[in-house]
């Protein structure tokens, strides 16, 4: 297994276009490969540098024998993706500024001595935004 080379990709149920759209426009991603019609887009964080993050059609999913969708109406948060940061504010202002909507403002957890704030894509996602380098 190469955790190291890990990308997360995002099953799309609702909105597509949507979707690649808070990506791009709110998150400032860069497609690499697809694009706002799906059914899969990887994304990176400048051109030119490897992909990172993707999204794909959840409908898409059905292709992969022994798959089957979940009930999205009664499925918690089972995963929290997690994005550091080197300036905290910063991002969490210009994220803000984009129209991301963030559960709450940036707060200290000593108990994990960070800082963090958390936010949702369309799909409802969750994501943490935490400042990499500690209290």
């Amino acid at each position: 297994m190469r955790f190291d080379n890990t990308t997360i990709r995002i099953l799309v149920r609702k909105n597509y276009g949507e979707c690649f759209d808070f990506y791009t426009d709110k998150i400032g991603l860069t497609p690499v490969w697809g694009d706002r019609n799906g059914p899969y887009t990887s994304f990176a964080v400048e051109k030119d540098a490897p992909p990172c993050f993707a999204i794909f059609n959840g409908e898409n999913m059905s292709m992969f024998k022994g798959y089957n969708q979940p009930d999205c109406n009664t499925q918690p948060d089972t995963v929290v993706t997690v994005i550091p940061s080197d300036d905290l504010e910063k991002d969490y202002k210009r994220l803000k500024e984009a129209g991301v909507q963030f559960l709450g403002e940036p707060q200290t957890v000593e108990d994990w001595g960070m800082r963090c704030t958390y936010f949702r894509d369309p799909e409802g996602n969750l994501f943490e935004l935490n400042d990499a380098s500690g209290i």
